[in-house]
C-alpha cells in the first residue's frame, strides 16, 4: 500500500509541472484529466497470471463500476517510427497475462496500418497524445471552422404629426431625444448602435426597415426651442461574410484515436478572432458556397460600431 501511495503522489507532481520526465507521465496526466474519478498510477508492477512474473505497466487506470473493479493497462511507446503489428501482439499478450479489462497503446509516431487492423480485432485502443503543454511531444492542433461576420449600414428617419413648426437642423442620426419629462435619452445613432452591438436588431442578411430606436414616441427640439413628439426609426442593410479556415487551438489535452480520427478531451480553448486576420488569411465563401470540408465549429461574430 505504501508503494502505491508513493507512485500516485509522483504522478500528481508530474501533472503540475511543464517539463515532463517521460512520455508515461504525460499520458498519465492526460488520462487523469479524462477520468478524474479514476485512480491513475505510473510504472506499476503486476504479477502475471500465467507467467507468474512481474509485468511492468506504464500507466494503470483502475475504477469501480458498481461492485465491479475495472482495470485499463496503457503502454507508452516513444518511438521515432510507427508501432508495427509485433508491438501490438506483444502488448496484447501482456494485457491478457495481467488480466486487464482493456489495453491501450500510445505512440506519438502513430501506428502502421497492419497494427491498426490487428488492434481493432483485439479491441485494443491506439492513441497519439494531443497536448499543447511545454514538453517534447507538444502539438499545435487546429480544427476546420466557418466564421460568419455580420455587419450593417444604417439609415435614419424622423417623422411627426405634431401641429407645430419643425425645422430640422441636424441629421436624424444625431437628433437628441427626450422623454416626456425632458430627460435626455441620447442620440438616435448612439442608441441604435448600442442596440445593434447588443444583438437587439435582426442579424439575418437583407434589408430591415422601420425598426424602432426608442420604445414608443419621444420628443425632440423642433428648432424653435420647443419639444415636439416624433417617431425615430432606423433602416438596416445587413451583410453576412462567410470565411473558411483552420482555427488554431491554444490549449488542449487529450488523445487522438488512431482508429476513428476523433480526439478525446474534456475541453479546449481558442484565442480571440480578429476580423482583419480572418479576412486576410481565411478563404471567403461565396453565397451558398459549401466549405471544402465539413467544419467542426461554426462561429458567428457581430461587427460592433462606434458613433
Amino acid at each position: 500500500m505504501g508503494k502505491k501511495e508513493k507512485r500516485a503522489t509522483q504522478v500528481g507532481r508530474a501533472m503540475n509541472t511543464k517539463d515532463w520526465l517521460d512520455l508515461e507521465h504525460l499520458v498519465a496526466s492526460i488520462q487523469q484529466k479524462l477520468a478524474p474519478a479514476a485512480k491513475v498510477e505510473h510504472n506499476v508492477k503486476i504479477k502475471g497470471r500465467n507467467s507468474e512474473v512481474d509485468r511492468q505497466v506504464d500507466v494503470l487506470v483502475t475504477q469501480n463500476i458498481g461492485q465491479y473493479p475495472m482495470t485499463i493497462a496503457i503502454d507508452c511507446k516513444d518511438y521515432k517510427k510507427p508501432v508495427d503489428v509485433k508491438g501490438v501482439e506483444e502488448f496484447a499478450g501482456m494485457v491478457n497475462d495481467i488480466g486487464a479489462n482493456k489495453g491501450v497503446l500510445v505512440c506519438p509516431a502513430g501506428f502502421t496500418e497492419t497494427a491498426k487492423t490487428v488492434a481493432k480485432k483485439l479491441q485494443m485502443e491506439l492513441y497519439r497524445p494531443v497536448d499543447t503543454g511545454d514538453h517534447k511531444w507538444r502539438t499545435r492542433p487546429a480544427i476546420p471552422a466557418v466564421c460568419e461576420y455580420v455587419r450593417t449600414t444604417m439609415a435614419f428617419q424622423i417623422s411627426t404629426v405634431a401641429a407645430k413648426p419643425f425645422r430640422i437642423t441636424v441629421s436624424p442620426a444625431y437628433q437628441e431625444a427626450f422623454d416626456e419629462n425632458g430627460q435626455s435619452l441620447g442620440t438616435a445613432l448612439d442608441t441604435a448602435l448600442r442596440k445593434w452591438n447588443n444583438a437587439e436588431y435582426p442579424t439575418t442578411a437583407g434589408k430591415h426597415d422601420g425598426l424602432a430606436i426608442f420604445p414608443g414616441d419621444v420628443q425632440v427640439d423642433n428648432g424653435f426651442g420647443e419639444h415636439i413628439q416624433v417617431t425615430l426609426s432606423v433602416f438596416l442593410d445587413v451583410k453576412v461574410d462567410r470565411y473558411f479556415g483552420q482555427l488554431e487551438i491554444e490549449r488542449v489535452s487529450g488523445f487522438l484515436d488512431e482508429q476513428t480520427g476523433l480526439t478525446h478531451t474534456n475541453s479546449f480553448s481558442v484565442g480571440a478572432l480578429e476580423p482583419e486576420e480572418i479576412e486576410a488569411k481565411w478563404t471567403k465563401l461565396q453565397d451558398e458556397q459549401e466549405p471544402p470540408i465539413n467544419p467542426v465549429l461554426s462561429l458567428r461574430g457581430l461587427i460592433g460600431w462606434e458613433a
